[in-house]
């Protein structure tokens, strides 16, 4: 393979996973145990405040944003731009599980594309790899909640 094969099928495949995650993180059931609260979380969040704090542009997680989740013809899956663009997203590619919200990928230790919540193997925001105590623990309450639009 030439050098400039190999250089342009490297660069589309860091591509595709940049703002991406498993193609199907419904797909493994986790073995992992359900995830717990931290005694001091507090009540949870509503979705709207889940969006408007970690999800959307400017946001530590900015998930909405162009160039990552917000384009309409993004592969993986669809955050949008508004709240409820960004939930239905999470629905149709499994990171939310609506019968049990409890076991789903988007706060499973092993399974979740984001860092906070799955440090090990999660690479979401891809360009902010760090650590975010609040935006995990506002997550696990909001799922913890039942996870609902609201």
């Amino acid at each position: 393979m030439s050098r400039t094969l190999f250089s342009v099928a490297l660069v589309c495949g860091s591509l595709a996973l940049a703002c991406g995650g498993p193609a199907d993180p419904a797909a493994t059931e986790s073995t992992a145990p359900e995830p717990t609260l931290p005694s001091d979380a507090g009540p949870a969040l509503t979705y709207g405040e889940i969006f408007d704090t970690y999800f959307a542009p400017g946001t530590a997680g900015h998930c909405a944003s162009a160039g990552c989740h917000s384009d309409p013809g993004h592969t993986v899956w669809r955050c949008g731009p508004t709240k409820d663009d960004c939930y239905k997203g999470m629905l149709d590619v499994g990171l939310l599980d609506p019968a049990r919200p409890s076991r789903s990928a988007l706060v499973d230790a092993r399974r979740s594309p984001l860092v906070w919540i799955n440090p090990a193997g999660g690479n979401m925001p891809l360009d902010a790899q760090l650590p975010n105590a609040a935006g995990r623990d506002a997550l696990l309450a909001w799922v913890a909640a039942g996870a609902q639009n609201d």
